[in-house]
């Protein structure tokens, strides 16, 4: 009996060490769009819907990307329906024109130009 409670306890603790454990609440709104389309390449390592703790990203960290001149909700929203249209080289960036409405584009163009 204390070996399966010790077992047990072990696949818990591998399970949460990977990201298998209890997950958050949904959220709503752009930060709810963020996580479900955009944390998997821009959250840092132990971020929410990022990589693993300690490992990078493939994108480019996006929490103080307002901040940069020129980066306005205009642009944001651009390049979320289309980076193509905005950077020709932009090639590991996907165009989320056909997977996102018109008002979650603008919602998070929003979001990430407050993001200073």
């Amino acid at each position: 009996m204390v070996v399966r409670g010790i077992i047990g306890m072990m696949m818990i603790s591998i399970a949460w060490a990977s990201g298998c454990g209890p997950t958050e609440p949904p959220v709503s709104g752009p930060e709810g769009t963020y996580l479900l389309h955009c944390a998997q390449c821009h959250a840092r390592g132990g971020e929410p819907g990022g990589p693993s703790k300690g490992m990078g990203s493939r994108g480019p960290d996006l929490s103080r990307v307002g901040s940069y001149k020129g980066r306005n909700a205009e642009y944001f929203a651009a390049w979320i329906r289309d980076p193509r249209s905005v950077d020709p080289q932009a090639r590991l960036m996907p165009a989320f024109k056909d997977k996102l409405t018109e008002a979650q584009i603008r919602e998070l163009a929003e979001w990430l130009a407050a993001k200073k």
